[in-house]
């Protein structure tokens, strides 16, 4: 990564700070991109006068509860506005699309993220890991909401803020505190995809250990024909736990950042 290119959000503008050609920040004023505006341009609640009977947060809520039930392929704006009680052309004056809904959903059920842990980084970072892991478990459906671009959006931001806040007090150099956060978040994701797939796979008709009895040998597969000899694929406790396989991969990207802070001071 040759440069860091920051973006600060403000209303319906995007300001750009990158390197210029004499080597200080040029600023660039240009739109924000529509999905963006959606997350960032939305109108303060009234504060005054009654309150009306349905509300763009009711039908972001509404439907986020029917995604995390059937997923994200059965939601649609009628099932929404059934639920709901309304018409599916009264939801049409909150959001112009399912395509906008599903990005306030995704920013919505992001949550807060955990708090950095002041002069314990490992500790904050593992939280935060931790943290965006339970996001997915409990909205799969997040795990396939297209990826449109960098992460912008408040709740995003807010998350990768907390990320980064974990490094205050290191010597780690910013473009690698980008990537640490990076390569953190990019495992996270990917473990919580295996276990939301695994989940809906359902148990399979033959245990792991007899299948591989099936299809290896010696021969074509040395290394997993002694494994399966060993027995270890018919380990009562080898059922996929989320938890375990996270922390495995989660422990030793840790360790890799480790040798990036340096030893601890005594």
């Amino acid at each position: 990564m040759s440069y860091t290119m920051v973006y600060v959000i403000h209303s319906s503008r995007m300001t750009v700070n990158a390197p210029g050609t004499d080597g200080r920040p040029y600023v660039d004023d240009v739109a924000l991109p529509p999905d963006l505006a959606l997350l960032w341009d939305r109108p303060p609640p009234a504060r005054r006068g009654p309150k009306p009977a349905l509300s763009l947060d009711a039908v972001v809520a509404t439907a986020v509860d029917l995604a995390d039930a059937d997923g994200l392929a059965q939601l649609s704006m009628a099932r929404v506005a059934e639920r709901l009680g309304y018409t599916t052309m009264s939801l049409y004056r909150y959001v112009r699309s399912k395509d906008d809904l599903i990005t306030l959903m995704n920013d919505a059920a992001q949550g807060e993220p955990p708090a950095p842990v002041p002069g314990d980084w490992r500790a904050g970072l593992e939280a935060w890991a931790r943290g965006v892991f339970g996001v997915y478990m409990r909205h799969r459906w997040m795990l396939y909401v297209p990826i449109t671009g960098p992460p912008a959006g408040p709740a995003a931001l807010r998350w990768m803020e907390a990320a980064l806040q974990n490094f205050d007090g290191t010597d780690v150099p910013d473009p690698l505190r980008l990537a640490a956060v990076q390569t953190l978040n990019s495992y996270v994701v990917g473990e919580a995809r295996l276990s939301a797939e695994l989940a809906a796979a359902g148990a399979p008709a033959l245990s792991y250990g007899q299948l591989l009895r099936r299809v290896t040998a010696p021969d074509t597969h040395p290394a997993l024909t002694r494994l399966v000899a060993s027995g270890i694929f018919d380990a009562d406790d080898l059922s996929y736990d989320p938890d375990v396989e996270l922390a495995f991969g989660l422990h030793r990207i840790l360790d890799g950042i480790a040798r990036l802070v340096g030893p601890a001071d005594d």
